[in-house]
């Protein structure tokens, strides 16, 4: 980070105004290490940890007051201290307070001071948390397992191993980091054949493999392996089952039949058994492939039509109603259902119904500023927040611009079909309104709109 200039802003009240500008909380002190400025996402993420306004304390009462007892002196605020003291930059660095999880920045002003930035992410880092628990969850049952369970990555390294993986070959856990899978075959070039068939038949089950311990003793063991995402990155997730006993077996002609037959009958359980544990493991396999699914689904667009969700429209949501109130200005927010769309999935199905919806987000995007939010909500269902409006009128030309819109035909591979638009229209009423009670209003007014004919809009 570059050091810059804001001497200009020598009052507190402009200062605080600029920080505010700006959608992260901000703290700003001397070279006296005294607080000059807070802006208003400091005071409200932070607020309840402080002692009153922090303007005017010394910076290290204020970071103690967030870092906890003792973190002057062994926490992170200790390290912010001394990079302030010696005018260094502090890259980001994750913090928590109580229960605020956030990246923080540091950077040295000239003439000014010192300026600390904090982004909350605490709903991304409970996210994160409860996907660590299910993958620790995960790891815990294949310590269980019978079956060795390993996860490879692309350089030879292993990514993870259960308990039984560990036994098998007499390995720890650094151990492992620092070898390469090809090291423990007795034939290294035998892996290499492995991973070229599973790469072209997509898996590789059951190959005999003669397999190396740490203290040199051999033993034989059948491999199975598939490719694997893990964390972003593309491995291989093998499971080792031991046979040693079995080709021991094939290659003693010593003992007597009954014998051999009794132990090929306790073999064929014991493969029964490892199917079994087999078909387990790739169930735990789907789950850890769930959990990395799960992640991609915390994005916050819709994977049809490219428009914001429900969810990042209710935070885009939060945040205008807070400014509204700060400023005074008007908004509004638009509840759109698509008029006799359910007759075009009906009629030429769900591929048909898709361009439709596809080509009604276009639409409507077209319609409306790039400052504004068009997001849809449900099936046929998209809400409009509208921002910085002059005067309520203003909604009028924008609805009547929204229905003709509508007009042309929707044309699919299938055909084509007229659809319309009824609009519900609700005006944010200041502290008195939630974001759940101005959806609601303006979804009220949608469905006034539709009890009056369908394809207008009505206001609430």
């Amino acid at each position: 980070m570059e050091k810059i200039d804001v001497d200009s802003a020598s009052n507190i009240a402009l200062t605080e105004t600029i920080l505010t500008s700006i959608d992260q909380a901000m703290l700003l002190f001397d070279a006296q290490h005294e607080v000059r400025a807070a802006n208003s996402h400091f005071r409200n993420l932070f607020g309840p940890l402080l002692n009153g306004s922090p303007v005017g304390q010394p910076i290290r009462v204020i970071l103690d007051a967030i870092d906890g007892p003792g973190g002057g002196n062994t926490g992170w605020s200790a390290s912010v201290t001394r990079a302030a003291a010696n005018g260094d930059a502090v890259e980001c660095q994750r913090i928590a307070a109580g229960d605020i999880v956030c990246e923080m920045r540091g950077l040295a002003l000239q003439q000014t001071g010192y300026l600390l930035t904090f982004k909350d992410i605490s709903e991304q880092a409970r996210s994160e948390d409860v996907l660590v628990d299910e993958e620790r969850y995960i790891h815990q049952i294949l310590d269980d397992s019978p079956i060795g369970v390993n996860i490879v990555g692309p350089d030879g390294r292993r990514r993870y191993c259960n308990r039984k993986m560990h036994e098998m070959l007499g390995l720890s856990d650094s151990e492992f980091q620092n070898t390469h899978a090809g090291e423990h075959y007795a034939e290294p070039a035998l892996r290499e054949r492995i991973i070229e068939r599973m790469r072209e038949t997509g898996a590789v089950e059951n190959e005999e493999a003669e397999l190396v311990r740490s203290d040199g003793g051999h033993f034989w063991a059948l491999v199975s392996c598939r490719p694997f995402s893990y964390h972003g990155e593309e491995c291989v997730l093998g499971w080792v089952y031991e046979i040693t006993d079995r080709m021991e077996l094939e290659r003693s002609q010593i003992r007597s039949r009954e014998e051999l037959e009794m132990q090929v009958l306790e073999l064929r359980d014991r493969e029964e058994r490892m199917a079994r544990q087999t078909a387990e493991l790739e169930t735990l396999a789907t789950r850890l492939a769930e959990s990395e699914r799960k992640m991609a689904e915390l994005a916050n667009h819709d994977s049809l039509t490219g428009l914001p969700t429900l969810r990042l429209c209710h935070d885009r949501l939060q945040q205008a109603m807070a400014q509204a109130q700060r400023s005074q200005t008007l908004m509004a927010v638009f509840y759109v259902d698509l008029d006799g769309f359910k007759p075009v999935n009906d009629t030429y199905g769900h591929d048909a119904g898709d361009q439709v919806l596809k080509e009604a987000a276009n639409r409507m995007r077209g319609c409306f500023r790039e400052v504004d939010t068009v997001s849809r909500i449900g099936g046929d269902e998209f809400l409009v927040l509208l921002t910085g409006l002059g005067f309520r009128d203003v909604v009028v030309p924008l609805a009547e611009r929204l229905l003709n819109s509508f007009s042309d035909e929707f044309s699919f591979e299938e055909g084509g079909t007229n659809i319309g638009a009824s609009v519900g229209i609700a005006f944010f009423n200041g502290a008195s309104d939630t974001s759940e009670t101005l959806i609601k209003r303006a979804d009220k007014a949608m469905y006034d709109a539709k009890k009056n004919g369908k394809n207008r809009y009505a206001l609430a």
